[in-house]
């Protein structure tokens, strides 16, 4: 089923709310925009998963004792 919907001044078009929330679109969520050959728009929704972000913060050293520290276990000393 399509929707109708209305570009506006600025060229924005609302996401019909039933599409938003079967794809759970929220405020500041990113979707790709793209136009194909035969004119016709596509919308693909960019979602974020650990493999887009793992090793951006480079690597971490941390000490076992910082860790059982963190966690609140008794030292044995």
């Amino acid at each position: 089923m399509g929707y109708i919907v209305t570009v506006d001044e600025r060229g924005r078009i609302v996401i019909p709310k039933e599409i938003r929330d079967k794809l759970n679109l929220k405020e500041g969520s990113k979707v790709e925009v793209a136009l194909e050959k035969d004119g016709k728009i596509v919308i693909n929704v960019k979602r974020i998963s650990v493999d887009n972000i793992y090793g951006i913060a480079g690597k971490e050293y941390v000490k076992i004792e910082e860790i059982e520290e963190a966690l609140g276990f008794e030292s044995d000393d």
